[in-house]
């Protein structure tokens, strides 16, 4: 019976915060104290990343676009595991002119299947977005 009240809020192990509804579906947002100070925003997602079913072998690509003030940080993770950041196994980046932040893996592995995390930090808050990624494995003949 009273192990039921620790479940009832999430944010208890972590960093206490608002929960916040996103423009986009799938997106959760903390805010991390009551009050904003003037023009300032919590992070939000304007774009985010899809899921990906490649080949593997091919190039594959998450994108996402975020929003805030201060201009929030983007940072990812994966559910099984680390990201391996290698040129030749992924990579982050992001565009200036397209303001998109993306996460490539030139030539997608099976190992690297998953489920991909897509936060978005700044000092009022937090937006994260999980999107998958399937690769279809090659067999010969």
């Amino acid at each position: 019976m009273f192990k039921k009240s620790k479940l009832s809020d999430p944010t208890a192990a972590g960093q206490a915060g608002i929960r916040k509804r996103s423009k986009v579906p799938g997106v959760m947002i903390t805010q991390f104290k009551e009050e904003l100070p003037e023009g300032m925003t919590t992070p939000d997602f304007t774009r985010k990343p899809i899921a990906l079913t490649i080949q593997e072998g091919k190039t594959a690509v998450f994108k996402a676009i975020v929003v805030g003030n201060p201009k929030p940080t983007v940072t990812w993770s994966r559910a099984n595991g680390d990201i391996v950041f290698h040129p030749d196994v992924c990579i982050q980046k992001y565009d200036e002119s397209s303001h998109e932040h993306t996460l490539e893996f030139p030539k997608v592995a099976p190992e690297d299947a998953d489920t991909y995390k897509c936060f978005a930090n700044n000092d009022h808050g937090r937006a994260v977005c999980t999107v998958v990624l399937n690769v279809i494995a090659v067999t010969d003949g």
